[in-house]
């Protein structure tokens, strides 16, 4: 069975009209007033975040793994942009929600190794928004978590810290997509030459994350819209 995820379930996510009705179900749910109006000024934008993170991550199942980590850090974060639409019609309202709203190490030690290495999470951002609006989850500024923490995480299923899958998913795409694109030399010799279990690792969570996403994103877009319509 190929675990490639299937982007023909997100089509119904892609109809202009249908999108406009899920909008406006989800800001009267919210009580926001003038929901047809917000849901008429956003529902473009909205099928564009979905429509780029597939192309993102199309991509991604058909390039080497030395570019995964850049194509799917940014097809998820176009899919946390479209749930966030569906929460606030005024997202982006600032230019601070515009920043990742993580950092990491940019320079690493020579003994660097993936599992212990650590991302920041900061006060404003992309990571801070989605966590606050879409898993009602705050004060996690200057928290730190390392890698093997946050892969645990995901592999056991747990929620600890705070943290659901989705944002651990988020968080270690973060840090790799920074990897790749400031540590050229560590990564290119981590993806070329395999010397370390690193890769295999790091590997194993690429081919996981391209297809549990998407998934989790979609089931989450369909959850919140049939609350929006029965409540």
């Amino acid at each position: 069975m190929s675990t490639i995820f299937n982007w023909n379930r997100y089509l119904p996510f892609y109809s202009r009209g249908e999108i406009r009705r899920y909008l406006t179900n989800e800001y009267q749910h919210l009580n926001y007033p003038h929901s047809e109006r917000h849901a008429r000024e956003r529902h473009t934008s909205f099928c564009y975040h979905i429509e780029h993170a597939e192309a993102f991550y199309i991509q991604s199942n058909e390039s080497p793994t030395i570019i995964q980590p850049l194509l799917q850090f940014y097809g998820l974060s176009h899919l946390v942009k479209a749930c966030l639409i569906t929460k606030d019609p005024f997202y982006p309202s600032n230019t601070s929600q515009l920043a990742h709203g993580v950092s990491s190490r940019k320079k690493k030690k020579s003994n660097y190794s993936f599992l212990e290495d650590t991302v920041k999470i900061q006060k404003n951002g992309l990571f801070p928004t989605l966590s606050s609006l879409l898993f009602h989850v705050k004060q996690l500024e200057n928290k730190t978590y390392s890698m093997e923490e946050l892969l645990l995480f995901i592999e056991s299923g747990s929620e600890e810290n705070e943290l659901n899958a989705i944002q651990c998913h988020f968080l270690v795409l973060y840090n790799l997509s920074m990897i790749a694109r400031y540590e050229t030399e560590w990564w290119g010799n981590c993806t070329m030459f395999k010397e370390t279990e690193d890769y295999s690792i790091i590997r194993s969570f690429l081919h996981l994350s391209s297809h549990y996403a998407p998934q989790a994103i979609l089931e989450f877009l369909e959850s919140s819209g049939r609350n929006a319509r029965t409540e």
